[in-house]
C-alpha cells in the first residue's frame, strides 16, 4: 500500500489539456503529447472528489474508476472524501482530511483505499438492537471524540448509523455511551473487533445488543 491511501504503479508521460471521463480503463499516452494520463479508482465507501492543482476533475463513488488526463506541467493531486450524515442530516466528522501527492510521482493507476499515511482507517456500520439511543465515541488511547448518534430500535427495526473513517491505532476502540456527548457509562468494541475490517474499503460491521 502506497502512502496517502493511493496505490501507485508505473509512470506515464505526457498532455496539453485537463480532462476527466468515466470509464473502466485509462487511455494510452502518445509519446511527447504533453499530457499525463492515469486511472483513478475509489475503494472507499465514501465518495471522493479528486482535484489537480486545486481544480476538481472527477467525483468517484465507491468502486468506481475513471481515466484522468492532466497537463504534464501539473504539480499536485488531492482527494477528499465525503462525510456521512447522522439521522438529523448533520455531517459526521472523521480523520480523513485533504490527501495530497505530487503528480510527478503518479503512475498509470491510483487506487484510493483505507490505508492513509501508513495507518489503516476504519468506518463502522453499527446496528442497535436495543431501544436505547446512544452516542458513539472513538477512543484513541488518550481522548474520546464523539462520532455519531446511534438511534435505538423502534417498531421492530434496529437503529443504524455509519461513522466516518477513523485511524486504527494500537489503542483504538469504539464506544457506545449512555448519555449524549459521549459521557457516562459505555459499552466498548475493542481494537480486536475493529481489525476485521474489509480490505481497501475499511468497513467493519458492529452490533449493539445490550444497552450501556
Amino acid at each position: 500500500m502506497a502512502r496517502y491511501g493511493i496505490r501507485i504503479m508505473g509512470l506515464l508521460g505526457g498532455a496539453t489539456a485537463l480532462a476527466a471521463a468515466c470509464g473502466p480503463d485509462a487511455t494510452a499516452v502518445a509519446p511527447g503529447s504533453g499530457t499525463v494520463r492515469f486511472q483513478v479508482t475509489n475503494a472507499l465507501l465514501a465518495p471522493v472528489t479528486v482535484s489537480v492543482d486545486g481544480t476538481p476533475v472527477v467525483i468517484l463513488g465507491t468502486g468506481r474508476t475513471s481515466p484522468v488526463t492532466v497537463p504534464s506541467s501539473a504539480h499536485s493531486l488531492t482527494w477528499v472524501s465525503a462525510k456521512p450524515t447522522d439521522a438529523a442530516g448533520v455531517p459526521i466528522p472523521d480523520d480523513i482530511g485533504e490527501v495530497t501527492m505530487r503528480v510527478s510521482g503518479i503512475g498509470n493507476a491510483l487506487e484510493i483505499d483505507n490505508v492513509i499515511g501508513g495507518l489503516p482507517h476504519v468506518t463502522a456500520s453499527i446496528v442497535n438492537r436495543t431501544t436505547a439511543q446512544v452516542s458513539i465515541g472513538v477512543f484513541d488511547g488518550a481522548t474520546v471524540s464523539c462520532a455519531a448518534v446511534l438511534p435505538g430500535a423502534a417498531e421492530g427495526a434496529p437503529g443504524f448509523v455509519r461513522t466516518g473513517y477513523y485511524r486504527l491505532g494500537a489503542a483504538t476502540e469504539l464506544r457506545a455511551y449512555r448519555a449524549a456527548r459521549c459521557t457516562g457509562p459505555f459499552t466498548a468494541w475493542p481494537r480486536t473487533q475493529l481489525t476485521s475490517f474489509a480490505a481497501k474499503a475499511g468497513l467493519v460491521v458492529l452490533s449493539l445488543d445490550v444497552a450501556p
